[in-house]
Order: structure tokens, then sequence, then C-alpha cells
């Protein structure tokens, strides 16, 4: 499936509010815990990233039709490392499991490298997540440890796993020369 990014616009707040308060959807994700977020937080917190210098989002919409399909973005960029943390959402059930999620990572790892000259691109997952695991494994992501009972979620301590993909490794696998880590 090919999907078009876009810088994250104000206009998308609606959009945005279909998903950020589903636990369905963002059950795995543990920066989502907490009280639901209101439109005017979600406006906030558009506003506030679009001005950020630390952190880059872009909305993911279909190739074909244009449909909203949800956010992918570089977070906690730290300039002097040239490091950032990857986050990316696909807002509805239906369209999870189709190829949108790994096609929007890798046209924003393209633009983490290319764009932004990043030295290394990282993501924190559940450690108990295996089908986020293998995507990200599948991408070219490496597993670099576990931060052990690293999030309070949903009344237990979890286990998360950090991994991470190097400009190098990235230019490698576009170009056919490198080998994804074995998972």
């Amino acid at each position: 499936m090919s999907v078009r990014l876009r810088p994250l616009e104000e206009s998308d707040v609606d959009d945005i509010l279909t998903w950020v308060n589903d636990p369905e959807i963002v059950g795995n994700l543990a920066a989502f815990s907490g009280d639901p977020f209101t439109r005017e937080q979600e406006l906030a917190w558009i506003r506030r990233v679009r001005s950020a210098t630390s952190e880059v989002v872009f909305t993911i919409t279909a190739a074909d039709d244009g449909r909203y399909l949800g956010q992918c973005g570089i977070h906690q960029i730290h300039e002097r490392s040239r490091v950032g943390r990857l986050a990316c959402i696909i807002a509805q059930k239906g369209e999870m499991g189709r190829g949108h999620g790994s096609a929007a990572i890798r046209a924003v790892l393209d633009h983490a490298f290319d764009v932004m000259t990043l030295h290394k691109m990282w993501l924190m997952v559940f450690a108990h997540n295996a089908r986020s695991r293998g995507i990200y494994g599948r991408i070219g992501f490496r597993e670099e440890g576990v931060l052990r009972e690293e999030y309070f979620h949903e009344g237990a301590w979890h286990d998360m796993v950090r991994m991470s993909v190097l400009a190098r490794e990235w230019q490698a696998i576009r170009e056919g020369r490198g080998t994804l880590p074995q998972q």
C-alpha cells in the first residue's frame, strides 16, 4: 500500500480525536494512558508540535484517495547527537495490518536520514508486543536492550524494548546491500 506523508495541520484534530482516546487503538502505547484528551488539548498539542524544533510529525494519508490513516513522526530529536525517536500509529482497526504503518515508517526514515541527516532513529515498544517488535525488525530496527519495569500501565509494571536503526544500516537496506537483523 502506498501512503503519502504531509505536515501535521490543525485541521487534523478531528481525525486524531477518532482514535486518541480509543484503548483498542492506543492500548500498546504507554504515552496515551490516563485521562481522555479533549479537542482543546489536541489542538494545543498540534500547535506545540508545529512550532517545535525537537520533533516533526506527519499525517499519513492513502496515496490513492487521500483518506486519513494516522500519524508518524520523529520525537525527542537530540540535535547534537543527531538522534530521534520514532512513533507511528494507524488510526483505524480496519486499516491495520495492511502495510500502511510500515510504508509510513520507511518514508519517515528516509526523511530522518536523508533530509534531517540524523544518525540514528530509536523507538520503545512493550516487551510483550511481539507483533510490533516483528514489524520493526522486518523494517530494519535492531533490539538494543530491555528496560525492566520501565512503565506502569493498566495496573502493572511492564518491560520495554528499545530498538534502533542507524543511517548507514538504513542506506544499506534501501540499496539491497544490507541484511535485516535476525529476530
